[in-house]
């Protein structure tokens, strides 16, 4: 078996100084910023990224929700220290982005009474041509289940790449990270180092901007960068696993839909109850009785049409569109309750009934060894 190619790229992006008076403007009225939300809020990045693309001829800025930081960017951003021309710009639900058409030069940007030079990166959509490829966020998410979750991928269903966005891992260095993807079967691999604020994880509002910015936004770098012309991707993350008949390829089935879009339903699986921390995926051979849902993810060819018209998000893309014509019953996922290191057995309460699943577990025996 050959090791893949690993890239480790760091994107600087920029975001503006603790001294600055200058902030984003907050997604909730006062009387629902808690400190919790205060703490987390991203506040202070204006960009995450900025990549040249050559077939396109421009840059690229991807960025979180801009809200009142739009004007400062757009009327402060130079190339080779003049004013910028027109820019076409995308906003979604959490991220943006921006695409200025020019030639090559040196990006700027004057905002909040400083000047600073913006890292403008080369593109990696030629080594992920025609891949089908592996999409996800991490942080400390441990090293051997990385390289579960890539070997099972790879052997169930073809997957032959991987892009992650390390979210600031601190358990080990990226090149730890990177040489944990040898021997899993793929070919190529981006590691993204992309230590940004998360954003808050509670609820928002109904009519609010949401807050969790950054991996709505890492979904649509990927999207317009390395994985532009892949074949097809799975966005799904570490902890899950999608099943389906031996033999078939859930990139297949998104590569032949006429959208270019299935959307994958499955369930939570369980250690044994015994179990005191967290665990590995061939730990998970026990379902729940009667079987409890978990979120949705889905399958994507990156210039299909549902790509094209609504960009990538985690869980819900083109609202009632995704619902009457990606579904489909022939792949399932697994989401391991366990496999998190924020997992810890008092947070939550196994079911009050489970049930072994031998087939998950003979399959999980096959591709990733003894679990239990």
């Amino acid at each position: 078996m050959t090791d893949p190619i690993v890239t480790v790229v760091p994107i600087a992006g920029y975001r503006l100084p603790e001294t600055s008076a200058l902030r984003r403007d907050p997604t909730r009225p006062p009387e629902r910023q808690s400190a919790y939300y205060l703490e987390e809020y991203d506040d202070r990045t204006v960009i995450y990224d900025c990549v040249y693309l050559d077939r396109e001829g421009g840059f690229l800025f991807t960025a979180p929700r801009f809200l009142n930081l739009w004007e400062p960017f757009r009327n402060g951003l130079r190339l080779d220290g003049a004013p910028v021309g027109p820019m076409r710009r995308v906003t979604w639900l959490r991220c943006e982005q921006v695409f200025l058409k020019a030639p090559r030069g040196s990006l700027s940007l004057q905002i909040a009474g400083e000047t600073v030079a913006l890292e403008v990166r080369d593109g990696l959509a030629e080594d992920f041509a025609g891949l089908n490829a592996l999409v996800a966020v991490s942080k400390n998410n441990r090293l051997d289940w990385i390289a579960n979750w890539a070997r099972f991928h790879a052997a169930g269903h073809r997957a032959e790449a991987m892009v992650l966005f390390d979210n600031g891992s601190t358990d080990y260095t990226l090149e730890e990270l990177a040489a944990s993807v040898k021997g899993t079967g793929l070919k190529r691999a981006v590691i993204y180092s992309a230590p940004f604020p998360y954003g808050p994880a509670d609820k928002s509002g109904r009519f609010d901007v949401s807050p969790r910015f950054f991996q709505s936004a890492m979904l649509n770098l990927a999207r317009r960068d390395a994985l532009d012309r892949a074949r097809a991707v799975l966005s799904i993350d570490i902890d899950e696993l999608v099943l389906g008949p031996e033999g078939a390829s859930v990139f297949d089935m998104a590569a032949r839909h006429p959208l270019g879009m299935v959307t994958i339903q499955g369930s939570w699986v369980y250690p044994a109850e015994t179990t005191e921390g967290p665990a590995p995926q061939q730990a998970h051979v026990w379902r729940a009785v009667p079987d409890k849902k978990c979120n949705r993810k889905w399958c994507m060819t990156p210039r299909g049409a549902m790509s094209r018209a609504f960009g990538w998000a985690v869980h819900q893309i083109g609202g009632i569109s995704q619902n009457l014509f990606t579904m489909q019953g022939k792949f399932r996922l697994a989401h391991c309750r366990a496999c998190s290191t924020g997992w810890k057995k008092n947070r939550f309460r196994f079911p009050e009934a489970m049930e072994r699943d031998d087939a998950l577990a003979a399959l999980l025996r096959e591709r990733l060894g003894a679990g239990e």
